[in-house]
């Protein structure tokens, strides 16, 4: 399995960064461990664009800056490709604390909800040792453009079927899929029509893995068995196939079951098809992202992000919480995402 935390970002998947300056100068001290720190994140970032990688960048300042010498400041650095924004606060305070440190905060998360929903709503929070020299407010990926991953149908039709808090991150999550579970090795010396089945299967299982987690959450019902997820099944002739192999002797009882209502056979087998499958996902995804608590707030953070802090500090609150109302309604998610699946996501 393909572990992104702990190697380089994959073709089709762009990272997407957030560098917050709360108090202090800008640029740091010549040769400081922060601005060693940046010349070495530029200079990664340089180096993935000559391959092809539009990596973007955005930074955040509050306090008395110049906005035309930040921008100096960082191009000097190399970036090649951010945004600045600028917070100001009244008179000069080097270092805020207490409920002005939070209101600075909650200005800057602000800022970055902003500035992603505008340029990067595709963008899924994950952790990557690539940059991990800097520290970064926020971090994430999100699928490049000028890049594409075969399949039978569009993002946009695949957007359709998913929960409202993943529909713009659909072609994000159809690559990460495609990383995760490394279709290009499972479809090497395939048959084109098999292994476009096999990829929709995939598909559909993550659609219906999304869909569960917003049921444990208690967000939303499961809405997989929506006309939308349907359009996408694989052929009815690899459906019958898996629904035979895998309900074995089963089978006769199961069509008996139906009686007349045949039509319903293809979504039974579908739903049978990615039950079998949400095992192999969830351990394919929890490697993608560098683990479980990674993985769950990829999934949590899309329905409820939280960008007054920096994002590291934000899942360990959310899943380090006391608060005996917050652990029981993170108990259900959490075991999901642990186990792959749980009754609750049947709702």
């Amino acid at each position: 399995m393909l572990i992104v935390s702990e190697t380089l970002l994959p073709d089709g998947l762009r990272h997407v960064l957030v560098h917050v300056t709360l108090s202090g100068a800008f640029p740091p001290a010549q040769d400081s461990a922060d601005d060693v720190a940046l010349l070495r994140a530029a200079n990664r970032a340089m180096r993935r664009k000559q391959r092809g990688h539009s990596d973007s960048f955005l930074f955040v300042f509050a306090g008395q800056f110049d906005a035309d010498k930040l921008q100096q400041a960082i191009a000097a650095y190399g970036f090649p490709d951010f945004s600045v924004s600028k917070i100001e606060t009244d008179g000069d305070v080097d270092k805020p604390s207490g409920s002005d440190y939070e209101d600075l905060c909650t200005e800057v998360g602000g800022v970055v909800s902003q500035w992603l929903g505008r340029e990067h709503p595709g963008a899924i929070a994950l952790s990557s040792d690539e940059f991990k020299e800097t520290t970064f407010w926020w971090s994430g990926v999100e699928h490049d453009d000028d890049r594409s991953c075969d399949w039978h149908f569009t993002a946009e039709a695949y957007a359709a079927s998913l929960p409202d808090a993943h529909r713009a991150r659909a072609a994000t999550w159809l690559t990460v899929l495609s990383h995760s579970v490394e279709f290009a090795e499972m479809q090497y010396d395939c048959p084109a029509g098999l292994g476009s089945d096999r990829a929709a299967a995939w598909a559909a299982t993550l659609c219906e893995w999304l869909h569960g987690f917003e049921a444990a959450t208690g967000n939303r019902f499961n809405n997989f068995e929506s006309e939308y997820a349907f359009e996408l099944m694989p052929s009815e002739f690899y459906l019958g196939f898996e629904f035979a192999r895998i309900s074995g002797e089963e089978l006769e009882t199961i069509c008996d079951q139906t009686g007349d209502d045949v039509d319903s056979l293809p979504r039974t087998a579908l739903k049978t098809v990615t039950e079998e499958k949400r095992s192999e996902l969830r351990g394919a995804l929890a490697s993608f992202f560098g683990g479980d608590s990674d993985l769950f707030w990829a999934l949590y953070s899309a329905i409820w992000p939280k960008f007054n802090q920096p994002m590291s500090d934000a899942l360990n609150s959310t899943l380090g919480t006391s608060d005996y109302e917050g652990l029981a309604e993170l108990e259900a998610p959490w075991r999901f995402v642990s186990d792959g699946w749980s009754d609750e996501a049947e709702g």
